[in-house]
């Protein structure tokens, strides 16, 4: 899977001239450096052409293998490991021969088995112990969506090689983020074990099942930073918020993901919308999202 990152040759297409008396400079991007870089000339975005290795044969995003790695890359900010790769392509290569498939082409069927693949990243637990934890973190307390740019750091800050790494991230990210001056601003640490649990709960607006348990667990912490850190976790993984935010975090995703950017409002109301009505069917925004000419011109 690596090699299909490793084997970009990169194409600038650029007017010349333009930038005659100022030349700008050619970067390479690395925000993490277990992922793809970026390259940008001056400011604009270099989009790379991808050839197979030792071929001139480009590599698209309608390949199953890119396809593949790119969305472990895109919504589990890491890259794929050999089984999980495996069976991915086994699905779409047994769709692409028509295997399973009735009166539709295979061309079609190989369409249905993708938009059922980048719909698993979002069904699956890990997706939901990273980004949908985010997520809820920033919703539950701050009341407020992350930007593209704070979803993307706060992921990677929580993926680790192992499970045992990401739950340490995750238990790191908890402590970090009650001592956040925005967060302090809403939840000083003042109030009392009570007092801050109902107040985090007011703000998700939920009614928080274990609501007894969880401040009792806080008190016998002394209200410590390290407490209200558990407290703060419990709440953004309690049921009631995870069921709450399900839905704007799936739409949210779909944005940061497959778009690489911050959700228009009248976008992201409109599919959250469209998920919330009766008879909605998911499948439906991914393929949305899956078939942009956004998302495509990406690659």
């Amino acid at each position: 899977m690596r090699k299909i990152a490793a084997a970009f040759s990169l194409l600038i297409l650029l007017a010349a001239g333009v930038y005659a008396q100022n030349p700008p400079t050619l970067r390479i991007v690395t925000d993490d450096p277990t992922l793809p870089s970026e390259l940008f000339y001056g400011d604009i975005k270099v989009k790379p052409l991808r050839l197979r290795p030792g071929t001139n044969v480009r590599i698209t995003i309608d390949d199953s293998d890119f396809f593949v790695q790119q969305q472990y890359i895109d919504f589990l900010s890491r890259f794929p490991e050999q089984a999980g790769f495996d069976s991915w392509m086994n699905v779409l290569n047994t769709a692409a021969q028509g295997q399973g498939c009735t009166a539709i082409s295979n061309t079609e069927c190989l369409h249905q088995a993708r938009i059922t693949a980048s719909g698993g990243f979002f069904g699956s637990q890990e997706f939901n112990i990273k980004g949908g934890y985010v997520f809820r973190f920033y919703k539950g307390s701050l009341a407020r969506m992350p930007s593209y740019a704070e979803m993307v750091a706060d992921m990677r800050s929580v993926t680790g090689a192992t499970a045992a790494e990401v739950e340490q991230k995750r238990s790191a990210f908890a402590s970090n983020w009650v001592v956040r001056s925005d967060f302090l601003a809403s939840f000083p640490r003042s109030l009392n074990p009570t007092q801050f649990v109902d107040n985090i709960s007011q703000t998700a607006g939920i009614t928080l099942g274990n609501r007894t348990q969880v401040i009792s667990d806080l008190t016998a912490a002394g209200n410590t930073d390290a407490g209200r850190a558990v407290a703060m976790r419990a709440i953004a993984d309690s049921a009631e918020e995870t069921n709450k935010e399900f839905n704007p975090s799936f739409v949210y995703m779909q944005y940061v993901g497959y778009l690489r950017r911050d959700p228009e409002p009248a976008g992201f109301n409109s599919w959250l919308t469209y998920l919330n009505s009766p008879g909605s069917d998911f499948r439906e925004m991914i393929r949305g999202f899956m078939d942009s000419q956004e998302y495509r011109n990406r690659f």
